[in-house]
């Protein structure tokens, strides 16, 4: 019982951290805001956490995580290339949240964070993006729209161009700029230029006009 105390104080510690880290930054965070909003005591945050550092890590690694669960693929069930669309637009909405801009934003702030550390953060990024897009690219291969050789350099770029539409394009253009592109599905983007980049055959990409549609 008392394990699972420690456990359930542990979680609510890495919860409200989180939440004041993302509101308000590392340095404009102290322990004390994290004490008084978890409603445990500094001594109890230092005794699971033996600095501010360790803390911020622990918080990373509980938000990449996090990210695992929300980046697991869902059963195939349709054409593949509907499938594709829909795990890139699962994808698109990933990038857009708060969770992964906070977890692409805190190795560029906090610059103590060791290497080793920024390293790990970012095979398990990939890896949970991968593992959520990966079946999808794999059945559009299988399904004659995709070269089986490229399925790789398949993924990566379709993740280097919804990352970059999603994440950075979004944060560095105005408000008022934001609004009128939000109407292009970054998504249906990405599907279309990794068919054509990779098709089957040359010569045959895929038209993705004749895809059935049914984003989540």
């Amino acid at each position: 019982m008392e394990d699972l105390m420690r456990s359930q104080q542990v979680e609510n510690i890495l919860e409200v951290a989180g939440d004041l880290f993302l509101e308000f930054g590392f340095v404009n965070t102290r322990v004390s805001d994290i004490a008084a909003r978890s409603e445990i005591s500094t001594a109890s945050i230092y005794k699971a956490f033996r600095s501010k550092d360790t803390l911020y890590c622990a918080v990373l690694a509980h938000g990449i995580e996090k990210l695992k669960i929300l980046a697991r693929p869902s059963a195939l069930e349709g054409d593949p290339v509907s499938e594709l669309l829909k795990a890139c637009d699962h994808y698109q909405k990933l990038c857009a949240s708060p969770l992964f801009r906070d977890l692409i934003r805190a190795p560029v702030e906090h610059t103590s964070i060791p290497i080793s550390f920024r390293r790990m953060m970012c095979r398990q990024l990939r890896s949970a993006l991968e593992q959520m897009c990966m079946p999808a690219l794999k059945a559009c291969a299988t399904g004659g729209v995709l070269d089986p050789r490229r399925v790789k350099e398949a993924f990566r770029l379709l993740s280097a161009y919804i990352e970059h539409q999603t994440i950075w394009y979004g944060l560095f253009i105005s408000a008022t700029a934001r609004k009128s592109v939000e109407k292009v599905r970054i998504a249906d983007e990405a599907v279309r230029i990794v068919l054509a980049a990779y098709p089957s055959k040359i010569g045959e990409a895929f038209d993705l006009s004749d895809a059935v549609v049914q984003s989540a």
